[in-house]
């Protein structure tokens, strides 16, 4: 049987970002080793929440916050830095009120990595790869 934070991972992510967190596809980003790297910076950090189908999900905070927990800790494996804290409930309240709008994702993102990378270099093989993949793509949420 599926825990519940399992299956709200499949309903809401594993059809873009795979069953395993491994992507079938170069223009959405694979979770699975990588996502923890994001807990290195507070950019980072936010930029999960800040997602639109993440800010946007219809799930409680409280929900949405143990299934971010998931997808960092979980599916993110060695990735996480020592010490990064889990996601709660209140955090993920408040950062999903400043959702993305309004400008370049792929801009967007590029900064975040920027910045965790220059928190965690051990990131910059893995979590930009997707970024180079993205090199010529322009995804606009105007």
């Amino acid at each position: 049987m599926l825990s519940q934070v399992r299956a709200h991972y499949l309903v809401g992510c594993g059809g873009c970002h795979g069953i395993t967190g491994v992507s079938a596809s170069d223009v959405v980003p694979d979770l699975k080793g990588q996502t923890g790297y994001f807990l290195c910076s507070p950019k980072g950090r936010e930029y999960m929440i800040h997602l639109p189908n993440v800010a946007f999900s219809p799930l409680s905070s409280a929900d949405l916050a143990d299934l971010m927990n998931y997808v960092a800790f979980g599916l993110g494996g060695d990735s996480v830095p020592a010490g990064a804290r889990p996601y709660t409930a209140a955090e993920v309240a408040r950062l999903r009120q400043a959702p993305f709008r309004n400008y370049s994702l792929q801009s967007y993102r590029l900064d975040v990595v920027r910045d965790v990378i220059h928190a965690c270099p051990q990131a910059a093989t893995v979590i930009h790869a997707y970024d180079l993949a993205l090199d010529k793509r322009e995804i606009d949420n105007k």
